[in-house]
């Protein structure tokens, strides 16, 4: 299982369309993925509760990923909520 804080760094937070984009990274994986902010513990590949995060940028989230390929997960969702892109970027 891995797990990192991860600090929400998309000018719109979660919300909307990143959600649902998120969602769709999340889901293309095996790996169980759950996103954690504040006392809420959400599936990352429902994208009801993703909604019911309201994490926005500037939160810092804890990203739990386990599976066989929780290593490539990582790294996509990571890049996803620090730099908005759906792909693994330099800056992270």
């Amino acid at each position: 299982m891995l797990r990192k804080s991860i600090l929400i760094n998309r000018p719109q937070g979660l919300e909307g369309r990143p959600i649902a984009e998120l969602v769709q990274v999340a889901s293309k994986y095996e790996s169980r993925v759950y996103l954690e902010h504040g006392t809420r513990k959400v599936n990352a590949k429902s994208i009801m509760g993703m909604m019911s995060l309201q994490a926005v940028s500037g939160d810092s989230i804890e990203v739990m990923i386990d599976g066989d390929d929780e290593a490539r997960a990582m790294d996509e969702i990571s890049a996803f909520l620090c730099c908005g892109e759906k792909k693994a970027c330099a800056a992270v």
